[in-house]
């Protein structure tokens, strides 16, 4: 009996929470032009097709090539995917300073995106600005509560720089 009771209180608490929510909430406007949601569809599906081009061409040491790809979409969207491809390119074409710009980029346009804290970090770490990758490091500490690849493969990069700069 004791569980009904809790059961039917639990019920009765969602559907006044929902209620409260629906009668308080802005009024949407309900009409929509299918059209632009289906472009907006195909736009962000050439997106993710050409960032995974660009991405397959990255990992064939192809980076001049994956650079033209990424800079059109650049040109297109504002997406910090795109930036932080770039600036992968161009940690790996030994533009560093280019590098940090476009990482930043994609940071300004997410500042939770863990890749690209990550991949800022490993910049700094080439440029020998140690205290500017641990900045990095201890903010993808908090965004993965639990440790993430990102965190680790850092964490390991950075005890590395320190134990061979010392």
């Amino acid at each position: 009996m004791k569980t009904l009771q809790i059961l039917l209180y639990n019920v009765f608490f969602f559907f006044f929470l929902v209620g409260f929510i629906l009668a308080n909430r802005e009024d949407l406007d309900v009409t929509v032009d299918w059209s632009m949601v289906n472009e907006a569809e195909n736009d962000t599906n050439l997106n993710k097709v050409n960032t995974d081009k660009a991405w397959e061409l990255i990992q064939q040491g192809e980076y001049e090539l994956s650079k033209d790809i990424l800079v059109n979409l650049e040109d297109n969207t504002k997406s910090p995917k795109v930036f932080n491809l770039l600036g992968y390119v161009e940690r790996h074409l030994q533009n560093f300073n280019q590098s940090i710009e476009y990482y930043n980029n994609a940071l300004i346009l997410d500042p939770n995106y863990i890749p690209a804290h990550h991949y800022i970090a490993m910049t700094y770490l080439e440029m020998d600005e140690l205290e500017s990758a641990k900045s990095h490091f201890y903010k993808i500490d908090l965004l993965c509560l639990f440790g993430c690849e990102e965190f680790f493969e850092l964490k390991d990069a950075i005890a590395m720089y320190e134990e061979n700069n010392g």
